[in-house]
């Protein structure tokens, strides 16, 4: 028994792609027909071989097949010549090419086949508007989308979950969940119920945003829908809670999520990890790690790499070196998060050999693309003055083929005013802009006070000059910095620049 799929015209026999390959050769009698089973087949020479007697629902089958075996090209290719060869296509064949379209990155071409349905007077089902909505989003235009389900509201049909769905995951992911929240408001009022993932993924949202009482009215609403708080959504709230500090609400959580029997996992625990190590709760933080047992959990990577974080940050590089020791013991490699976390103490506490040594010992374990390394490097030898070992680092970065940072070029910059060589920074500039990279607020920053420090006004005017013709509006750093610059009596009695940097200065800020 074939199976069967619902068109405008009743209902269809599917076939296996195979079996609409077969079809199209009884449709198109073309004695080489392999494009099919390579790419799609040219328009030209379908177009050759259509036979004009061709119906709309033959070629509807041969369209669905292609489009179920993702041979989306194929299909508008062969609906292209179809059309010209005077095959009328009805709402079935245009509603699949829409899908066509929307799959292969052409809403523009999705929306016009749209608006031709609506012209010919059909009326498009909920899983037309669905798939345009869904095409619009993936191409980043929300504002269309959201235009669509407005006529949706509007005109019918109503939109149901899976249309709220795919929106409300997209403007999750777009880091807008307020907007999902207000679509679940605005599923109710259309009296659709949301799904349990669209809840999460909003209540996800918020609670990374900090919006703990947002996502609390939410949990509720979802507990009186009858969905039950699942290990997504503790995970959220515990998560929330820690980046705000609020550990007993997370150590409660936790409680609350065993009691109803959801099974914390890993990312619960690193989550709980990561907000007593943000608070210097080292201790406790070992002690969650040794509670995973209790869950059937062992620490991770990210575990171990948080710990280490947070040991780096109470100054205790001894400690973490051991946590990485041990990690490596239990056979997990650390990543390259890892790596820059300890690098990055390193620098701080200017063991820049030290750190140089643990670079060269991630790039053996096939850690080769990531600069924050070598530009964590950069800063520490620039912060010594040591700039040709600064310089030696900068030009490695370029032998391996990594691609220098704005936090590169400034650091070096910084590094060469600190030492009277403002000129050198002036040329650092010059060669960051030639490679493609825009200056901003710190660098000008930097050059300014350096050519200050130097009694280079003219130099310092200049470059607070380029600075707000580029659109960079000078901070509370610059102004100090110029202040400073002009700190001494005698230069504000003989120049008349101050008055002019200052007077800019104003400007930029107001």
């Amino acid at each position: 028994m074939p199976k069967y799929v619902v068109g405008s015209n009743g209902k269809l026999p599917f076939f296996s792609p195979r079996n609409a390959i077969s079809l199209l050769r009884s449709i198109l009698p073309c004695s080489n027909l392999r494009c099919l089973s390579g790419g799609g087949p040219s328009a030209a020479s379908i177009h050759h071989y259509f036979p004009k007697a061709t119906s709309t629902r033959s070629l509807n089958l041969a369209l669905m097949n292609l489009s179920k075996s993702l041979r989306f090209e194929s299909a508008i290719s062969l609906y292209t010549s179809a059309r010209d060869s005077g095959v009328f296509p009805d709402y079935t064949t245009l509603n699949i090419i829409i899908n066509c379209y929307s799959e292969t990155g052409r809403s523009d071409l999705a929306l016009t086949l749209f608006d031709e349905i609506t012209r010919r007077g059909y009326s498009p089902n909920v899983v037309t508007f669905t798939t345009l909505i869904k095409a619009l989003c993936r191409e980043g235009k929300l504002s269309k989308a959201f235009d669509v389900l407005q006529q949706m509201k509007e005109n019918g049909p109503i939109p149901n979950s899976f249309t709220y769905g795919v929106l409300i995951g997209y403007v999750c992911g777009d880091s807008c969940p307020e907007k999902g929240l207000a679509l679940i408001a605005d599923m109710l009022e259309v009296g659709s119920e949301p799904s349990e993932l669209s809840c999460n993924l909003v209540l996800s949202g918020l609670c990374k945003k900090g919006k703990i009482m947002a996502a609390e009215v939410l949990y509720g609403r979802m507990v009186r829908a009858g969905i039950a708080g699942n290990v997504i959504s503790y995970t959220s709230f515990i998560s929330g809670f820690c980046r705000q500090g609020k550990l007993v609400e997370a150590d409660k959580m936790l409680v609350e999520m065993q009691e109803n029997g959801a099974s914390p996992d890993i990312m619960t625990y690193n989550s709980l990890i990561h907000g007593y190590c943000l608070n210097g709760r080292l201790e406790d933080a070992f002690v969650m790690m040794t509670n995973m047992g209790s869950s059937n959990l062992h620490p991770n990577v990210d575990t171990y790499t948080i710990i280490i974080g947070g040991l780096c940050k109470e100054g205790k590089r001894q400690e973490a070196l051991k946590v990485l020791e041990g990690m490596m013991h239990e056979g997990l490699n650390p990543n390259k998060f890892t790596y820059s976390t300890l690098i990055d103490r390193l620098c701080k506490e200017g063991k820049l050999e030290d750190a140089e040594q643990l670079i060269h010992h991630m790039e053996q374990r096939g850690f080769h693309n990531d600069v924050v390394p070598y530009n964590c490097l950069i800063d520490g030898f620039c912060k010594r003055c040591d700039m040709d070992s600064a310089i030696r680092i900068f030009e490695e970065i370029r032998e391996r083929r990594l691609q220098h940072t704005i936090f590169s070029y400034n650091s070096l910059m910084d590094g060469y005013c600190k030492i009277g060589k403002s000129e050198a920074a002036e040329t650092l500039l010059r060669d960051m802009e030639q490679h493609g990279l825009k200056p901003d607020v710190v660098t000008y920053t930097t050059l300014i006070c350096g050519f200050c420090k130097e009694g280079n006004l003219e130099k310092a005017s200049c470059f607070l000059d380029e600075m707000l013709a580029k659109g960079q509006i000078p901070d509370a750093v610059t102004n100090k910095t110029i202040i400073n610059g002009f700190r001494w009596k005698e230069v504000f009695n003989r120049t008349d620049n101050l008055m002019h940097l200052l007077e800019e200065l104003r400007k930029g800020t107001t």
